[in-house]
């Protein structure tokens, strides 16, 4: 049961049980009433209110057995509990008399002092009920005239003060028995306010010390608590809230421990990786200023090894600087429109020449436009990084690269694939980190830093796609790069926008 409910519950058994309590307590009391009327006690009009109340009783329950065709001898008993001496009750039923009470001859006088005042003529009549009430001195009257189911009935109450005696025990007993009902609906509505507020307390209380333990734990450093709760209620959703927020916390502070881990190895590996051609441009420098390349063919060699030596460098510092743009994102690398077809071809166009005297043959599948959301320069590198790894790791003397761009499912596919060594599958799964290399002699810089792969992964991430790496048979590699195609409709409204 959620709180709202229970509040609510709460709220209307407050307003129900007191009546409920009242309803009960003047039970009790009417129950004693008749007790102390079936003991051969009874109930005098001593002033005009109480022959008011004792006729409104009468009146009341005769009419009602009436109705409901109850046999008049199980309702009678209400007429019995006046004083016989000092009252006169009759009911008459079309002229005729049903039940009759008390005091007759007294009771016959009022009736025929009404009758000899004049009543009304309503009172006379076949038409519409109606009633009759007049108080002379000590001598009360009243004459009622009900059409019950066609028929007319007239009730006559006669009542005056007896002189020589009174009901003070029974007023005294009223009087106690209202203090005590008093007393006790305010104790029960005090106690039922009580005990209620503290049901609703606890509902609300029990949750948030839960929260608290949980809040303490994470102070702690214990971002592996879980809090447990089984209710369904308005604070479900912040237990579970505060569940996944521990979990996410606890996932993000080993994600960045991830990182620190990796960013040390890579900084590890940059300076393994840079201290191996410093040090042969240092040795070679050295045999330079040495003159052990005594000839000029000799230090022509010499040069061309620090010149490619140079080279490496400058990739790894390059390679260095987009992997820190991409750590920026956006802000070093906006996205704008492209035509991804486009972008590839003339990118493969504008080396070929090159990677053709590297020993690369290309075959080009990108005849339809493409557009993405991408950054020209980082697409360049994925392909540049992508050919170049084909031609570094080549066997033959020849490798082929077939690139094919096409549209499927509302995403742009580019697939880079060659005829080279290709890479085992047990290592294929590992392409994405930074410096590795399945070739574990890491001296050898000259055939790549480790981190091309890298690149590629992190910046198609960054433009919103995926890539993945599988074997081409019978050998090869083939890389497929998924990106989403630009939102024509949602570029229109930022365009209308502006």
């Amino acid at each position: 049961m959620t709180i709202r409910k229970s509040l609510i519950l709460s709220h209307i058994a407050v307003c129900i049980l007191p009546f409920l309590m009242t309803f009960f307590v003047l039970a009790s009391a009417f129950g004693g009433l008749l007790l102390y009327a079936a003991s051969g006690n009874h109930v005098m009009a001593e002033s005009g209110f109480q022959f008011n109340v004792i006729s409104q009783v009468i009146r009341t329950t005769l009419f009602h057995g009436l109705r409901h065709r109850e046999p008049l001898e199980r309702y009678g008993w209400v007429m019995e509990i006046t004083d016989p001496l000092s009252t006169y009750v009759a009911l008459e039923k079309d002229g005729t008399t049903l039940y009759r009470y008390g005091n007759e001859k007294e009771g016959r006088q009022g009736i025929e002092n009404l009758k000899a005042e004049g009543l009304p003529a309503k009172l006379d009549g076949r038409e519409g009920n109606s009633s009759y009430s007049v108080t002379d001195g000590d001598d009360y009257r009243f004459m009622e005239k009900t059409i019950i189911h066609d028929e007319i009935y007239h009730l006559y109450i006669m009542a005056h003060h007896p002189k020589f005696r009174n009901d003070g025990a029974i007023e005294k007993a009223a009087r106690a028995v209202t203090r005590f009902i008093l007393v006790v609906l305010g104790m029960f509505i005090v106690a039922t306010s009580y005990f209620l507020s503290r049901f609703i307390i606890r509902r609300i209380l029990a949750p948030l010390k839960e929260l608290e333990r949980g809040a303490e734990e994470v102070r702690k450093g214990n971002l592996s608590v879980h809090l447990d709760y089984e209710r369904n209620d308005e604070f479900s959703p912040a237990i579970e809230t505060f569940n996944v927020m521990a979990w996410r916390l606890k996932r993000s502070l080993e994600e960045k421990e991830e990182d620190e881990q990796k960013r040390k190895e890579l900084i590890a590996s940059i300076s393994h990786d840079i201290r191996t051609p410093l040090t042969s441009i240092k040795a070679y420098v050295e045999g330079l200023l040495d003159h052990v390349a005594s000839t000029p063919a000799m230090q022509e060699r010499y040069l061309q090894v620090i010149r490619r030596k140079a080279d490496v460098l400058e990739r790894l510092v390059e390679q260095q600087l987009l992997l820190t743009k991409m750590d920026i994102g956006e802000k070093a690398l906006p996205t704008e429109s492209l035509d991804l077809s486009r972008v590839v071809s003339q990118f493969v166009e504008e080396n070929r020449l090159n990677w053709g005297r590297n020993g690369a043959d290309f075959h080009i599948e990108a005849k339809e436009a493409v557009k993405v959301e991408g950054n020209l320069l980082l697409l360049e590198r994925v392909v540049e990084n992508l050919v170049s790894n084909s031609i570094r790791y080549k066997t033959e003397e020849r490798v082929h690269i077939d690139i094919e761009v096409k549209k499927r499912g509302g995403l742009a596919i580019l697939t880079l694939s060659d005829d080279g060594p290709g890479v085992p599958e047990e290592a294929l799964g590992r392409l994405k980190e930074a410096f590795f290399r399945t070739d574990k002699a890491r001296s050898r810089t000259d055939k790549g830093s480790g981190l091309g792969l890298s690149i590629v992964a992190r910046a198609v991430h960054l433009m919103k796609g995926r890539v993945t790496f599988s074997s081409r048979k019978p050998h090869g590699l083939k890389v497929d790069i998924v990106l989403p195609l630009e939102d024509i409709h949602e570029k229109t409204d930022t365009d209308c926008g502006r």
